[in-house]
Formats: structure tokens, sequence, C-alpha cells
């Protein structure tokens, strides 16, 4: 018999509604699991476990079918209120907000029921928490939404909120082995969720299923639930990016494309080589400077009165490109970004889905380092919607993602297009 925490929030919610599980049965079951692994895989810094089995109690008495009451964990740059957001450093342990992130505002309306916060790498940068990689504990989960990644990997909890501005879903969420969705920029909302670079910062999701992924997607947008569809990929045109990275990507990782790209052309599925080496390159220099001189403001309380107190991967990384950049020459970074967002979705004028690494290979050996955004980098820039599936598995058996890449604002599709692949 499967245990509720192995559930995934649709299938859990489908035997809530036959009266075959009841909400309090799959929180308690979740915060068991918690108990279980939480030792060895360290993804939590906070766990709300009475208030949650208290909120799932009422929603059972309630007997209201359309509360759906899907346990969630929230990454700790987000607020919940009354609730530490610490910000994943040891000066704000006694920051406490009095209001919830609206994304957590909405959930929690819609009846969904909040666990915890998982762990986040130091203000949402490069330095690490605690937490390990499920898959073995000697080796990196990934960053910045470490905890979540983890969490999710780990059936702690069927869905947990990350953030993005480099590659900080799709690349933990790949190297866990479970679905990370960063949807296009602004489909969600961030107030409540500490800036990193306003520009860049999308709030995203994990779990391990699409359905579950469209489900909370609903919830967010506060609108109807779009179905999952099966697509004819054959009608379809598939562009395959390698970037200018290929030669950083790990043997593993370029003999699993290489092998999977074959087999969809032998499924008489139309897939290309597509060449877009320039715009990539120019992502990367835009990114630097945009996401620097936002991140330098975004935490000016921090860098004038912990300096000391923080990392020397945050003091210099992104802060000191920031200190780089003068407002004049971010000004003339915001415009080539216009004109480059113009040229990015060109791209999709002629090519339906883009398939790409989401990692440079399988998660590396060490906690010291999350690992390297370079697949993501123009996805998050331009705020193309993009998902990870844990299709392939490297030579040291940890999970390898596939990243699909939509059209702005194409996010269903992209959906479809990732249930499609994953039953291939």
């Amino acid at each position: 018999m499967t245990n509720p925490f192995e559930l995934t929030a649709t299938d859990a919610i489908k035997l809530i509604g036959k009266s075959k599980l009841s909400r309090y049965e799959w929180v308690q079951s979740c915060f068991e699991r918690i108990r279980k692994k939480e030792d060895l895989v360290k993804a939590w810094v906070y766990l709300d476990e009475d208030r949650a089995l208290e909120k799932a109690k009422q929603l059972d008495n309630a007997n209201n079918k359309s509360l759906l009451g899907i346990p969630f964990g929230i990454k700790d740059i987000i607020d919940a209120s009354n609730i530490p957001t610490r910000f994943g450093t040891s000066f704000y342990q006694n920051n406490v907000p009095m209001r919830d992130a609206a994304s957590v505002a909405v959930a929690k309306q819609s009846g969904c029921i909040f666990i915890g916060k998982t762990v986040s790498t130091e203000l949402g940068h490069r330095a690490p928490g605690l937490t390990t990689n499920p898959h073995n504990k000697d080796f990196t989960p990934g960053g910045s939404s470490s905890g979540s990644a983890a969490a999710v990997a780990s059936m702690m909890a069927p869905v947990c909120f990350g953030t993005q501005t480099t590659g900080s879903v799709i690349r933990p969420a790949a190297y866990c082995g479970v679905i990370g969705y960063k949807p296009s920029y602004g489909d969600f909302d961030k107030s409540g969720i500490l800036p990193n670079s306003p520009s860049i910062d999308t709030l995203g999701l994990m779990s391990r299923s699409v359905e579950d992924i469209a489900l909370f997607r609903s919830i967010l947008l506060e609108e109807e639930l779009v179905s999952i569809k099966k697509m004819d990929l054959s009608k379809i045109k598939i562009g395959f990016v390698r970037t200018p990275h290929w030669d950083k990507t790990d043997d593993s990782t370029k003999e699993s494309f290489e092998y999977f790209l074959s087999s969809l052309r032998s499924d008489k599925l139309n897939v290309i080589d597509l060449e877009i080496d320039k715009l990539i390159s120019k992502s990367d220099a835009l990114h630097l400077d945009v996401s620097g001189y936002e991140f330098k403001r975004s935490i000016s309380h921090e860098r004038f009165n912990y300096y000391d107190q923080l990392s020397d991967q945050l003091r210099n990384g992104r802060l000191n490109d920031g200190y780089q950049i003068t407002n004049k020459n971010y000004q003339l970074a915001l415009k080539d970004l216009s004109i480059l967002k113009h040229k990015i979705d060109a791209v999709f004028d002629g090519t339906d889905l883009i398939i790409t690494p989401s990692a440079p290979g399988e998660a590396l050996k060490g906690l010291e380092y999350t690992g390297s955004p370079i697949f993501n980098t123009t996805w998050s820039l331009n705020g193309n919607p993009c998902i990870t599936l844990p299709l392939f598995k490297g030579k040291q058996g940890l999970p390898i993602g596939c990243q699909l890449v939509a059209r702005f604002g194409n996010d269903d599709q992209l959906l479809n297009y990732a249930k499609t692949l994953l039953e291939l």
C-alpha cells in the first residue's frame, strides 16, 4: 500500500475526494517522512507541524472538497506570517514578518497547508546551506533553492516553492531528480520575497509530476486549472541548443542528450540543431551587469550593516559585480536587454520548443559549491518559461535533467510538451 507521503498532490486529492484519504493523514505522513529523512538530507530550517496538523483537521471537518489540503514548503527567502524568515543567514534569526508573501497567502486561501521553510543559500546567492543531495549525501543538491528540491526529492512534501534569478530552480531540481518549473517572468507575484535582481527574479515550483505543477500554477494564478493534454510532437519543430558552453558539459550529459535526440529523430520528430550561441553569449554578459547592479541595491541594508558577516562567495560574487557597474551602464544594459528579448522571441517564430541541458552534468561532489547556472542564464534573463525533467542518469548514478524552454507566455503548452515527452 502506498504511503500518503509518496503520493503526488494530484493523486492524493483524488483519494480525498473519494474519502479514501484525509488531509490530516496526508500531512501527518509528510511529517513522519521528515522525521525519518531530515537528519541526513537537512532540507528544512523551520517546521510548523502543530499548526499544519490543526489546519488539516479543520479542513477535514469542514468537508469542503474545494479546499485542497496540499502540504507545501517554501524557500526561506519567502515570507510566511509569524514564522521566521532567515534568508539563509545567521543574523536574521529573529526576523518574523507579520504578513504572508502573496504566493503563500493565495496558496493558504485555496486550502493548501503550509508545513515549513526550506533551506536557502545565503540571501539567495551562492554560499550553500547544510542541505545534502538525497541521492548521495556527499554531493551538492544545487542552489539556491536547495532545500525545496531536496524536500520534494525525499518525498517530504509533494510541492515546494523556490526562486530563480539565474538557475536556482532548474539546477537543484535537476540535481535532485525532480521536476522544476520557472514560469514566464511576472506570472507569479513576488511580493514578500527577498529581491535579488527584480528585473529577473521569478518564483518557481518543484514537484514530482507535471500535473502538480499545472495544479499549483492554477492556484497561484487564481484561475481555472488548465488540464494537461497529450501533444502530437510530430507536428512541432524542436530545436536542440548546445550553447557555447557545450565544452563544459560532462560526457554523461553529452551522451544522454545525443542518444535522446537520436531516438526522437527515429520517431520521425522534427528535431534541428539550433545555433543561437551569439544570443546566449550576449545574455551571459547582460545578466552579469543587470543582476549585479540590482543585487547590490537589493541588499543595501545587509552590505551596510552586516558586511563582515557576509560570505566571501557573496562579497566576491554578484555583489562585487554590482560595484563594477555605473547607473549609466545599467541603463544601457536594460536597453540592450529590451532588444535581446525581441531577438530571443523571434527564435520561436520557427521553433516551438527548445531542448537543452539543465546543468553541465550530474550534481558535483562536495557541498561547498552548488554548481554552474550556465545553461539557465539566457532563459532567466529573457523571462522564458522553463521546466526540467529527470530523464537521464549519469555515470555516478545521479540524475541528469533535460530542460525544456518555450516562448514567453506559452507556459501551458510547455507543460503539455513536458508531459508528452515524459511518456515517450
